[in-house]
């Protein structure tokens, strides 16, 4: 298994190649500098939806390419578990922590959190979180990790209303998986369909699966039944 998921994580289809849209700019910036070593602690923050969890999946996957190990966790949905899920993670080389304010209110998640950033100081690894939130704005009950996270280089996401991002991120997906997209449907996904970067994932699936094994090209009866998907879940 390339990426130990704990269980609860599906394997995200992610690349870097997905964010070259010129609003990503300044994180690809950021994460070439993770690669590097020049940053050690990484994150990003933008609203629901916005593709931060997509991204996390990249970045693990542009670690696993050079040969180093890297693991992408839900915070949110390891909050029932026993913290010692976690307490493993200091071995990996990455560790990309998504929903980081999900363990607001959670005093013991928050300990095993802050300790698991010194054991990974501490091994020269690296992590990345993610959140809706900047660090500032994070209401934790723990001083010294609110310190740690304030003090990780942070950017924020695009929140997809630029076309040149979408664009980049559907023609990244479709040319990764060696799918052809009739050029209609393309056009209004991306002009017509969601702006955020999971929703428009979520439709651009819906619309691939509807069609499974056969090419992506409909007649003019039909069409209108793929807008409508779009419409939806817009």
């Amino acid at each position: 298994m390339r990426q130990l998921q704990l269980d609860i994580e599906p394997q995200l289809d992610a690349r870097i190649s997905d964010f070259s849209g010129p609003g990503w700019g300044h994180v690809i910036d950021a994460i070439r500098q993770l690669h590097t070593g020049l940053i050690s602690r990484f994150y990003v923050y933008g609203g629901a939806g916005s593709g931060k969890s997509h991204l996390l999946s990249a970045i693990c996957d542009s670690y696993l390419e050079v040969g180093k190990s890297a693991i992408k966790v839900s915070l949110l949905e390891l909050l029932d578990a026993p913290t010692e899920a976690i307490s493993s993670l200091d071995q990996y080389d990455l560790v990309a922590l998504d929903d980081i304010e999900a363990i607001s209110g959670v005093p013991h998640w928050q300990r095993a959190v802050f300790h698991l950033i010194n054991y990974n100081n501490e091994g020269g690894g690296q992590l990345v979180f993610s959140s809706r939130f900047a660090p500032i704005e994070l209401k934790l009950e723990l001083p010294d990790l609110q310190s740690r996270l304030t003090q990780a280089v942070s950017t924020r996401v695009p929140n997809g209303s630029l076309y040149a991002d979408r664009y980049s991120l559907v023609s990244s997906v479709l040319d990764r998986r060696g799918i052809h997209l009739d050029q209609q449907i393309f056009d209004y996904l991306l002009n017509h369909g969601s702006h955020q970067a999971s929703v428009l994932l979520q439709t651009l699936e819906q619309i691939i699966q509807l069609f499974k094994g056969e090419k992506l090209k409909v007649s003019h009866a039909n069409l209108r039944q793929i807008y409508a998907l779009i419409d939806e879940y817009r």
